[in-house]
């Protein structure tokens, strides 16, 4: 939305419901909160590094420049002065964090961080604090800030969405047809590999009955052998099919099943060849080297996926 009139930030302050009183209590806040202003810019400057997606983007020029428009936002923050030039203000931020590389997600974390930090302070300061007068002042003041943050939430990802909208239009009526063209297409992919992976396993469970038979009609070691290679395919094709749910739900997708799927494939080849003596000896060494390359590979592949899942948990503050 393009927001410069008065009226606009008129209407903002209404819905968030900030009065006057609230302005001044802010501008109150801020008095104590501009003593911890160094504190608050390195914590939230670091705290970018919670999120991994954003490493390459965070060199020491841009965590300056971060710094820098912070610093600007918290003292215009506790100017408390929110008019048509603070709207237009943080329309620019909006768009400063679209050319950051910042996504919604990111916006709406690092506020929740910022207002932790500072209920934190402030309650800090309310245990400090013996005049129960006193005491209701801030309570009621860090009411009013909360609101003042949700005006500046509201502001910030509506502009985001905007100027992201605005990209789309620009692509103009073709460019909008191919995009979603693409994206059914891509649907329509991730359905076939879906229903494929869906068929592959009905065709395991039915291997796997096939050499069970074997037991029975008097060939037992090749059956159970058999038997016990087609359960270990059935189980990764399983966490192959989980993985592809997963990433249709609009989760990350494991690459390591698909490497899985091959380790498990092999080690059943390679089962079946130990019980027939006429494979040749060369046949045997190639699939346990092409095991123990897979199985290498498995692993670093999950040890990378355990790794990014772990850095995307974000840890208290």
């Amino acid at each position: 939305m393009a927001v410069s009139l008065e009226f606009d930030i008129d209407r903002l302050l209404y819905l968030h419901q900030i009065s006057r009183k609230d302005r001044e209590r802010v501008r109150f806040l801020g008095r104590y909160l501009r003593e911890h202003k160094d504190e608050f810019l390195n914590l939230v400057t670091d705290a970018l590094h919670r999120f991994p997606e954003l490493k390459e983007i965070l060199t020491p020029s841009f965590l300056e420049e971060f710094r820098r428009d912070l610093s600007q936002w918290f003292d215009r923050l506790f100017e408390a002065n929110y008019n048509a030039a603070y709207l237009h203000y943080l329309t620019t931020v909006g768009e400063k964090f679209v050319s950051y590389g910042f996504s919604p997600h990111h916006i709406i974390v690092l506020m929740d961080f910022i207002r932790n930090y500072f209920n934190t302070k402030i309650f800090d300061k309310i245990r400090e604090t013996q005049d129960p007068e006193e005491i209701e002042k801030y309570r009621a003041a860090l009411k009013s800030l909360n609101k003042v943050l949700d005006l500046n939430l509201d502001i910030v990802i509506s502009h985001y969405v905007d100027v992201e909208t605005r990209k789309l239009l620009q692509l103009g009526k073709f460019g909008r047809a191919v995009v979603a063209v693409a994206a059914k297409f891509g649907l329509v992919l991730d359905t076939a590999i879906l229903v494929g992976l869906v068929l592959l396993a009905f065709f395991i469970v039915y291997l796997f009955v096939n050499d069970l038979l074997h037991i029975f009609e008097g060939n037992m070691a090749h059956g159970v052998i058999a038997a016990l290679g087609d359960l270990l395919i059935l189980w990764t094709i399983l966490e192959l099919l989980n993985s592809q749910i997963k990433f249709m739900l609009g989760g990350e997708f494991a690459i390591s099943s698909f490497v899985s799927v091959a380790l498990a494939a092999t080690i059943r080849e390679a089962l079946i060849a130990t019980l027939e003596p006429t494979k040749p000896v060369e046949f045997k060494v190639t699939l346990a080297l092409i095991i123990l390359v897979l199985g290498i590979v498995f692993g670093i592949v999950k040890w990378f996926e355990i790794k990014g899942a772990k850095k995307r948990v974000l840890p208290k503050v």
